[in-house]
């Protein structure tokens, strides 16, 4: 693809940027700092291009925290205005033009696709096929090589004005690696620095029976000796193209399944991990819902839901008996909001 620009007017364009600080405030819009920015929209769109369009525009310092989802990681979080509105801006116009580089058979942060449909495809390739060779990269984002990144999108964008903004986002934690968890931008930066993979595998190896869900990749074949071949390609190619090592690289029969985003996938079936199993019913205990006076009808209809779309994908009838999740689901998806908190309502 040849190298595009032009990016940077359509960026600080006033309608982008009132169309970033509506997207960037959803489902956030009850916090104070968010709440001054939506008084006057107009005014902060124009205080937003002001600061792009003058070059005055500086990556702010990030406040951390550490989750455990399950495994341990660093969030950095940005102020509101103006880091999270100028990265919707851009992500506003580059997103299009990121999505046509990317093959199909990627799922991760794309609209229509996502973990599931990663799930389903990987199921299909499975059934078909009689081996896979599961990879993953270790520690991925914190081994983004800065300057790697740099020239990626130097190969794709000749727009000098918004390189410069890339790069101070890119350069913002001030190491030559690390790409920050929690940056809306991070996730393409991640998606587009490993199409190199897809690439690699799809283009030059030749496995069309491949899926990728971020730096998690399964490629698909009947003939077991050309995956290890595969396996020692990409392993030269991601430490010496890319600075990064693989953490897993397995060579799997199908009959043994595989386990991939939260799902067992065997050829007759879909199963859910025992570790996701134990978090929904941590979090799926009605009683516990009820007892937790704090915790909102809308958020427990968020729990409820997320277990829905979870178990709907695979072959969980006994599972959704053993939650009674279909009576949850008639609770607090069905039902309407009978009082602000669970429990103030008679019904609930």
């Amino acid at each position: 693809m040849k190298r595009k620009g032009g990016f940077f007017n359509k960026i600080v364009n006033l309608n982008n940027i009132r169309l970033a600080i509506v997207k960037a405030a959803r489902h956030k819009s009850n916090r104070p700092e968010i709440q001054e920015c939506l008084k006057d929209i107009d005014k902060t769109a124009l205080s937003i291009r002001e600061l792009l369009i003058s070059g005055r525009f500086s990556t702010s310092d990030y406040k951390t925290r550490v989750i455990h989802d399950p495994k341990e990681r660093e969030i950095f979080i940005l102020p509101f205005y103006p880091d999270r509105i100028i990265q919707h801006a851009i992500m506003n116009i580059l997103e299009p033009f990121w999505y046509k580089q990317l093959i199909s058979n990627t799922f991760a942060c794309i609209k229509n696709r996502g973990q599931q449909a990663a799930s389903l495809k990987c199921h299909q390739f499975l059934v078909k096929n009689k081996y896979l060779l599961k990879c993953d990269i270790s520690k991925y984002y914190k081994s983004i090589n800065h300057q790697l990144l740099k020239n990626l999108l130097r190969r794709k964008i000749k727009d000098a004005k918004l390189l410069a903004l890339l790069d101070n986002i890119i350069d913002s934690l001030k190491t030559e690696t690390n790409i920050p968890v929690g940056n809306y931008i991070s996730q393409w930066f991640g998606n587009m620095f490993l199409a190199q993979v897809d690439d690699l595998v799809v283009h030059k190896l030749g496995i069309k029976a491949y899926v990728r869900y971020c730096d998690d990749f399964i490629l698909f074949s009947d003939d077991k000796n050309y995956l290890k071949y595969c396996a020692n390609e990409i392993k030269n190619f991601i430490n010496t193209n890319m600075n990064l090592t693989l953490s897993k690289c397995q060579l799997i029969n199908k009959s043994q399944g595989v386990d991939f985003l939260g799902y067992r996938h065997f050829p007759n079936k879909i199963l859910l991990r025992k570790r996701t199993v134990k978090r929904l019913k941590k979090r799926l205990n009605v009683n516990k819902l009820r007892r937790v006076a704090k915790m909102s009808f809308e958020r427990a209809r968020g729990q409820v839901a997320a277990a829905l779309g979870w178990t709907k994908h695979a072959d969980t009838y006994n599972l959704r008996k053993l939650l009674n999740l279909d009576y949850l689901v008639y609770l607090y998806i069905r039902a309407e909001p009978l009082g602000n908190k669970i429990g103030t309502g008679k019904n609930t």
